[in-house]
């Protein structure tokens, strides 16, 4: 054991190790320890010259890859979506800008954003279930078709689908979709955008947000993909759009995909925020109204960067 006498020699060791070092300095060590103090900075200098010049090069790189993607790729989206209409569901906190650009796409490939919808966590609150569910008995309408063993929330995802989508192209705003938006905006679980649904769509683009920090359990997400699932159920079709972040632990897309059910129907993309992941969405979308889905992107896709149908064989 290191007793009370140890501590008095270390510390008067220490304090002889500086005074010595104080007469080297200003003796015949001054001009060895000037220069080493100089070298040093030099060297500090020039790392950071070279760390500047590496991000200069990363950023040039990825404009390269991002201008390439959309200038020589360009047209490939082309008609994909044309004469589709598509509601867009933002998550609450969901990157207006990632919303954005996403939407762009889909109208460079000839879809029609018809409304956006903004979600309250206000929504997702668990203090808030009994309201939603409450919300979901009132509101639910003669020919939505509800099964026996369906979750609280996947009711609800369906609920909104009754009020902004359908299963096919054409349907109209009726006096029950309006009855459904009505009763969730007076709620305040969620905003619309515009605030008259004038047009009925068939394709939903879910907008994921990233995981806030500190990151949270996987199983928060539950009811936000339940709640997907129904979004899927009374339309054409869903895709969750988001970054890398959200497909990794403690994001939407990590948890969608950790649920073999929803995968089963729900389509993702986890680099929606680059111009390749915006286009991916756009052939993601075409694919649901075949019947199909995928999961797509960079981070654990389980079926690659894009459907296999816009793939060049052998890749």
């Amino acid at each position: 054991m290191i007793d009370f006498r140890y501590h008095i020699v270390s510390i008067v060791a220490i304090f002889f190790a500086l005074g010595a070092g104080v007469v080297l300095g200003a003796g015949p060590l001054k001009g060895t320890g000037d220069q080493f103090v100089q070298a040093q900075a030099d060297r500090d200098r020039q790392q950071l010259a070279d760390a500047r010049a590496e991000l200069v090069q990363v950023k040039a790189l990825d404009k390269y890859r991002d201008d390439y993607v959309a200038k020589v790729t360009a047209g490939l989206t082309d008609g994909k979506l044309t004469n589709k209409k598509i509601t867009l569901v933002l998550m609450p906190n969901a990157d207006s800008n990632l919303s954005d650009g996403v939407q762009a796409e889909l109208e460079k490939a000839g879809g029609t954003v018809s409304t956006k919808v903004s979600l309250d966590p206000k929504l997702f609150d668990t203090g808030q279930r009994q309201l939603v569910e409450t919300l979901v008995q009132q509101l639910v309408t003669a020919d939505m078709n509800i099964a026996a063993n369906s979750t609280t929330y996947q009711r609800a995802g369906l609920l909104l689908a009754r009020g902004v989508a359908a299963k096919d192209e054409g349907k109209s705003v009726d006096a029950d979709a309006t009855k459904v938006l009505s009763g969730l905006t007076g709620a305040k679980l969620l905003s619309l955008k515009p605030s008259t649904v004038k047009d009925r769509s068939s394709l939903i683009v879910v907008i994921a947000a990233d995981p806030p920090t500190p990151v949270p359990d996987n199983s928060t997400y539950t009811d936000a993909v339940e709640f997907i699932k129904g979004l899927d159920l009374g339309s054409g079709g869903v895709v969750v759009a988001g970054t890398p972040a959200a497909a990794n632990d403690g994001g939407l897309i990590k948890a969608l995909r950790s649920d073999s059910d929803a995968t089963k129907i729900v389509s993702s993309v986890d680099v929606a925020d680059l111009p390749a992941g915006q286009m991916t969405v756009v052939f993601a979308l075409a694919e649901q109204l075949t019947g199909k889905a995928g999961q797509y992107g960079a981070i654990n896709a389980k079926n690659g960067i894009a459907p296999a149908a816009v793939q060049t064989k052998g890749n």
